[in-house]
């Protein structure tokens, strides 16, 4: 198994992506520290994971706060005594144009999107240091390379994350450390936070309407970026150092 015995800090894993790739590292036996603001649902999926082989404790926080990647590191130093992986997939996606998006929405899209991030980063990356050796795996978007309709904050948060990573893998390369992006294309289920102002005949208009747009002539699925997030935190990946992995059946070849 490709993980086995490494210690992966995972962000946003309750629902959607974040879920699929905690899974995924679980089957090929990493030990996974999983962070979370939705706790309940957070402690299940934790619990489910725990019952059977796999090694895995939960932080509840908001990781726009520094508290929450002090505690997830401590964590998974105490815990398991190592920390060889960290993958930043917490995100949010609220819709609108810049006349559309208020001041707060705004805020909070890029504290959760792109601060997150930074802090986690800032948090473990001395810890990989000192060991010599860690990898770092962003989740992006394909809106951060190219402009989407009504997607302003998230696209521009996107956008940073990916100079982010660009940076750290620059840095922090010669000290051992990798650290790519993954930009996934548009996925059969919409993120946890359009699902409060969607309805399901929306939803799946919004299917319909974007699968013919996409050469594969489908959307893709949380599974799947699971795999290419996976691939850039193995070692099958170790001269991939600084890149934007695009996983969306060619939308924007």
């Amino acid at each position: 198994m490709r993980f086995s015995g490494k210690t992966v800090i995972v962000t946003g894993v309750a629902s959607g992506l974040g879920r699929a790739v905690a899974q995924s590292l679980a089957k090929e036996g990493a030990k996974l520290v999983l962070v979370d603001r939705a706790k309940h649902q957070l402690e299940d999926f934790v619990l489910a994971l725990s019952s059977g082989e796999a090694e895995a404790v939960e932080v509840v926080g908001d990781v726009s706060q520094e508290k929450t990647s002090k505690q997830a590191v401590a964590l998974a130093l105490s815990r398991f005594g190592t920390l060889d992986i960290l993958i930043n997939n917490a995100g949010i996606n609220p819709t609108g144009t810049i006349s559309q998006t208020d001041p707060t929405t705004w805020q909070q899209a890029l504290d959760i999107n792109l601060k997150s991030a930074y802090l986690f980063c800032r948090e473990a990356i001395p810890h990989m240091v000192k060991a010599g050796r860690g990898v770092i795996v962003n989740t992006a978007s394909i809106a951060g390379q190219r402009a989407s309709t009504a997607e302003s904050v998230y696209g521009v948060s996107k956008a940073g994350l990916i100079m982010l990573t660009r940076t750290i893998a620059r840095d922090y390369g010669p000290k051992g450390i990798r650290a790519n992006a993954i930009c996934p294309g548009v996925l059969e289920s919409v993120m946890a936070d359009r699902l409060t102002r969607m309805s399901a005949d929306q939803i799946a208009a919004r299917d319909q309407r974007f699968a013919p747009t996409v050469p594969l002539g489908r959307l893709g699925t949380y599974e799947e970026i699971a795999k290419a997030t996976l691939f850039l935190a193995s070692e099958e990946a170790s001269y991939v150092n600084g890149a934007q992995l695009t996983v969306d059946g060619g939308l924007t070849a």
